[in-house]
């Protein structure tokens, strides 16, 4: 039986079920490799650690420090105006919810400055988009293709942070 865990790790070629699937599409990113890796560490850590609550400080420890310390950067007003920003505890929530998160990870594709994350359902972008956009990935290179609607979503919020702010 293949896992999710087994598809973030294993199914690295784009691989597309028949239907019912959205791609979280990533372009014009010159550490696209990073923001991935960081991406699918992430969402494998808390696969992991399902059982720990999500206000549990330790998720600071296990989480990508790529994500963490990004996040620990940005301030209440960064939060604020930028709607697609949680900290690390809504996140995990948003992650271990299962009214919430509708989707599960199939397969990804590592493209020349972007990649591709194929989802299983719908990925709800406003919830899950987060850990890769804290990444100093602005908005505007981001994109939400349903694959059976054959519609692309744009990613739009008050104020991207990464017009104001690149974090390190």
């Amino acid at each position: 039986m293949i896992t999710e865990s087994g598809n973030i790790q294993y199914n690295i070629r784009g691989e597309k079920p028949l239907k019912g699937y959205q791609i979280v599409r990533v372009r014009n990113i010159a550490h696209s490799k990073e923001v991935l890796e960081n991406f699918k560490n992430a969402v494998l850590t808390i696969i992991k650690n399902k059982n720990l609550s999500d206000e549990d400080p330790k998720w600071e420890q296990l989480l990508p420090k790529g994500i963490v310390n990004k996040l620990k950067q940005l301030s209440d007003d960064d939060y604020k105006y930028d709607e697609l920003l949680y900290r690390v505890h809504s996140s995990v929530d948003n992650f271990l919810d299962k009214d919430i998160r509708r989707w599960e990870w199939y397969s990804s594709l590592e493209t020349e400055k972007g990649f591709d994350i194929i989802v299983k359902g719908k990925f709800n972008a406003w919830q899950f988009i987060s850990f890769i956009h804290c990444q100093n990935v602005p908005l505007d290179n981001i994109r939400i293709i349903d694959s059976d609607k054959q519609e692309i979503y744009e990613l739009k919020t008050i104020k991207d942070y990464t017009t104001y702010k690149t974090l390190k």
